[in-house]
């Protein structure tokens, strides 16, 4: 069995949808004898407890925690300043096949050329999010010249860390095109392996008994890719309780004051509930209960929110709110109760409530997409370890 090394800032007990995609490779990548090793941060650093991500973990994975300093200083910059420290004895340990970094926070991607220059291990980057090319805020003139300044530092260290990887996956095609452009020397490096969903993880989750016909957002509205503003969705549930069908909105997730205040601005407070954060497991309870699962895009159009696999693997309607070019639509096309609905388009948002409320008796499960179960996207990362002998030879 090869030895793969993991650089994952976010990993089990820690929680988040971050953490998803990294523990379930480490997960399956036995399964195509890989045997993974993870170098992670200390569980003092860890503000999002999750620990039954743990199950996915068997208790004979080596998992290296290293002890970050006290200094308040964003965790990515922490994590990257350790590891200069401590990477030579971690490698020496063991005989690796090949490094894996993800991210962000991107910082720890860092050491990558480091690790190749001195110890010729091939490694390969996996980008979540864009890096460089995130989408910068420009609000006013000073956020504007920050924005530049900062993508222009970033790039270098971009630069840096693209040009030695054996490859570079992203999550979605449209940031596989973005990079593929911003890199031309270098577009065979980018590979799509999307995110996914597990369906081991739904076999024993039952369902949560939630009241009456209900809509349920599972996460954050406040993310890099934008505010994902819910005012339009909460416009549209008012008219419909006001038409006599009762809908109820939850909020699966950290609250967050803005969302409340909106929803009080729009007279749905009383519509809504918000249970706060909750685990990955209970999170999947409160989404197979729905009778709707709904997301809502940012304005990021390489965006593609990993929860439209869970919502997937739950098998309940989803409705969609995004703009036409976002990569969420990608996930959705081969799904029967997909509906995808333009962001101001409330009438819609109407129309489609009443529709699956008064069909909700009738509903079918949707299908399970083996393409994006997390077993077969492993499958997919497996295929670009087994070349990395080539560049070795």
């Amino acid at each position: 069995m090869k030895n793969i090394l993991i650089i994952a800032t976010y990993f089990p007990p820690m929680g988040g949808v971050g953490t998803v995609r990294v523990t379930k490779y480490v997960k399956y990548l036995r399964s195509f004898n890989w045997n993974p090793t993870v170098l992670t941060i200390d569980k003092e650093h860890i503000t999002n407890y999750d620990e039954t991500l743990l199950k996915d973990i068997d208790k004979d994975i080596e998992i290296i925690q290293l002890n970050l300093s006290k200094k308040k200083k964003k965790i990515g910059i922490m994590f990257y300043e350790k590891l200069k420290k401590e990477i030579d004895y971690i490698i020496k340990q063991k005989k690796y096949d090949a490094i894996f970094i993800t991210g962000g926070p991107f910082e720890p991607m860092k050491i990558a050329p480091y690790i190749h220059k001195k110890y010729k291990i091939p490694y390969i980057i996996d980008l979540r999010d864009p890096w460089k090319l995130q989408k910068m805020i420009t609000t006013t003139k000073l956020r504007t010249l920050k924005s530049k300044t900062k993508r222009f530092i970033v790039g270098i260290s971009e630069k840096k860390v693209f040009k030695n990887a054996f490859a570079i996956c992203t999550v979605n095609n449209t940031m596989t095109n973005q990079y593929q452009k911003e890199y031309p020397k270098m577009k065979n490096k980018f590979i799509t392996i999307p995110n996914g969903y597990d369906p081991a993880d739904y076999e024993e989750v039952q369902p949560k008994k939630l009241q009456g016909f209900n809509i349920v957002y599972a996460g954050k509205f406040s993310v890099s890719a934008g505010f994902r503003n819910p005012e339009n969705i909460f416009k549209a549930i008012k008219i419909v309780n006001d038409k006599g069908v009762q809908v109820h909105f939850i909020h699966v997730g950290q609250e967050e004051k803005k969302v409340i205040e909106i929803a009080e601005k729009e007279n749905v407070a009383k519509y809504c509930t918000f249970v706060g954060q909750k685990s990955y497991k209970e999170s999947l309870e409160y989404c197979k209960g729905a009778n709707i699962l709904l997301i809502i895009g940012g304005n990021e159009k390489s965006e593609q929110t990993g929860k439209i696999f869970d919502y997937i693997g739950c098998g309940k309607p989803i409705m969609v709110l995004s703009n036409s070019d976002s990569e969420i639509l990608t996930a959705c096309q081969n799904i029967d109760k997909a509906y995808f609905i333009e962001k101001n388009d409330i009438n819609k948002m109407i129309d489609i409530i009443i529709k699956i409320h008064m069909d909700n008796n009738d509903l079918k499960q949707n299908i399970m997409v083996k393409e994006y179960t997390r077993k077969y996207l492993t499958s997919e990362l497996v295929k670009i370890l087994n070349n990395t002998e080539k560049e070795k030879i």
